[in-house]
């Protein structure tokens, strides 16, 4: 993969909606108040951040290995 594109995962965030969305489903899970549907997308929703944060360090971390300077933000 090419820097640019690399860098472009790197610097990558999710949505302000995303990340509402998941706050609202985890605050539900909290209370116990989830239905089986939400139930189903709050863990699609962690395991797509959890790719998300994957593909993010890893691009990182090749631009690094390539000599770039990478801020930890």
């Amino acid at each position: 993969m090419e820097d640019e594109a690399l860098w472009k995962i790197a610097q990558s965030r999710k949505t302000i909606a995303d990340m509402e969305r998941y706050n609202i489903l985890l605050d539900r899970n909290q209370e116990g108040t989830l239905t089986d549907a939400e139930r189903a997308e709050l863990t699609a929703l962690r395991t797509e951040a959890d790719c998300f944060m994957l593909r993010k360090a890893q691009a990182a971390a090749l631009l690094r290995w390539r000599g770039h300077h990478v801020p930890l933000s």
